[in-house]
């Protein structure tokens, strides 16, 4: 995978490699014709040979002829399909003068207007990428919010983002978990903040062993809160943590490793609790970029150690394999990118069809309209049928005989507005 340049600017100005983002401002008032030759329509449908009219910021109708006057984008030869979502990334994570910046030092680390430009850049290139929405899960940062405005007003080129803002983390040194009352304060006080999910640390990282953080009666207590507010509940979760999670009713689990024993899949396939197994990205990219995270909080040598032992053999965990033959069980598709994989979001798609043996078209179901259902947008995205959001893209090549066509993103339309077109 590739860095992230040097300075944020550069991407922002057109200095990248590939050719700059194209898009519309205002957009056209007449409806926009896509003329498709293959079209998935992110449920596991296939259409051929036909027309999708986009209305506004809406999917007006399916075949039929293109209207008089209206902007037409020939994408013959290309695969089309909903715009992808990625439910787990770090937005605004990423690489300042060749060194990667800890989000909670910022202000320390570099001057705030650079963080800023860097979330902007990242927009930039999740969107380029094909990704029309994406959810930054924490720790969370001033822009998150302002990030989100300018993206869903077309201020700046960017995903549909939803944030949960920081998280619930009680493993840190001096810290002690809060008493009932204040841990659904804690929950309640975010909603006010403008949280789209509460995302929850129940076990410490990978690199710091796996270790539950939280008790059980913990974690009923924010999982119910959460329920009880009508936010979502996003757990990291490891080895015993995934089924207390479960069991709390919370409504994602995220890695999962060490836990996903046949009684914990069976009960999330139960519970309708969506699983985020985060493989072929994330650790991938840290190995890729070592001499940038080494020494920085827990990105240690002997981590780097257990990690490049992790990736020397591609098979991805058993328990995503024996997760794809669980009836029922809502798996989605999160990269958990950070610093560097931002752009590169899809290659955890491409990893589980290659190594883990996922079925293409699920696969792509599990970034697209399953995805929207684990974030609360079923009914607004995630699936090209009329009344819904446009947000369509197009890659080169047929994705379903070779899908790493979506390494190749010609066309992304967000919000029936039109950010790349590169036939």
């Amino acid at each position: 995978m590739k860095s992230v340049q040097s300075h944020p600017s550069a991407a922002l100005l057109g200095v990248a490699n590939k050719p700059p983002l194209t898009w519309e401002l205002p957009q056209p008032r007449r409806p926009i014709a896509l003329k498709v030759a293959i079209l998935l329509d992110g449920k596991g449908g296939t259409l051929r040979d036909t027309v999708v009219v986009v209305s506004g910021d809406k999917i007006e109708r399916i075949g039929g002829p293109v209207p008089q006057g209206a902007q037409v984008y020939d994408l013959g030869g290309l695969t089309v399909a909903p715009g992808l979502i990625d439910t787990h990334v770090h937005v605004t994570y990423h690489f300042s003068h060749d060194r990667f910046i800890d989000n909670r030092l910022v202000g320390q680390d570099e001057p705030m207007p650079d963080s800023v430009l860097f979330g902007v850049e990242n927009g930039v290139r999740i969107l380029e990428a094909g990704f029309t929405t994406v959810q930054s899960l924490g720790p969370g940062t001033a822009w998150d919010l302002p990030l989100r405005e300018a993206w869903a007003r077309n201020l700046v080129p960017g995903p549909r983002l939803l944030t949960s803002l920081q998280w619930f983390r009680y493993d840190q040194p001096g810290q002690t978990v809060q008493p009932e009352p204040q841990l659904r304060a804690m929950v309640r006080d975010l909603k006010a903040r403008g949280a789209d999910a509460i995302k929850i640390f129940a076990s410490t990282s990978v690199r710091e062993g796996s270790r539950p953080t939280l008790t059980q009666a913990q974690l009923d207590v924010i999982c119910g809160e959460c329920n009880s507010q009508g936010l979502r509940s996003v757990v990291h979760a490891y080895t015993s943590a995934v089924k207390m999670a479960v069991q709390a009713g919370c409504t994602a689990i995220e890695h999962g490793t060490g836990g996903m024993t046949d009684e914990a899949l069976a009960l999330m396939a139960a519970k309708g609790t969506f699983f985020d197994p985060t493989v072929g990205v994330v650790t991938e990219n840290y190995v890729a970029n070592k001499d940038k995270y080494l020494g920085v909080g827990n990105y240690t040598a002997e981590a780097f150690e257990m990690m490049e032992k992790l990736i020397a053999n591609p098979k991805p965990p058993e328990e995503f394999i024996r997760s794809l033959k669980v009836p029922g069980l809502k798996i989605v598709y999160g990269s958990d990118a950070t610093a560097g994989a931002h752009g590169h979001n899809a290659e955890g798609l491409l990893y589980r069809i290659k190594f883990g043996g996922q079925d293409a078209m699920q696969a792509l179901v599990s970034e697209t309209s399953r995805a929207a259902e684990s974030l609360g947008l079923g009914g607004e995205i995630g699936t090209i049928v009329p009344g819904m959001t446009a947000d369509i893209v197009a890659m080169r090549g047929d994705y379903l005989a070779d899908a790493t066509a979506l390494r190749h993103m010609a066309f992304v339309m967000k919000g029936g507005r039109v950010f790349k077109y590169q036939p």
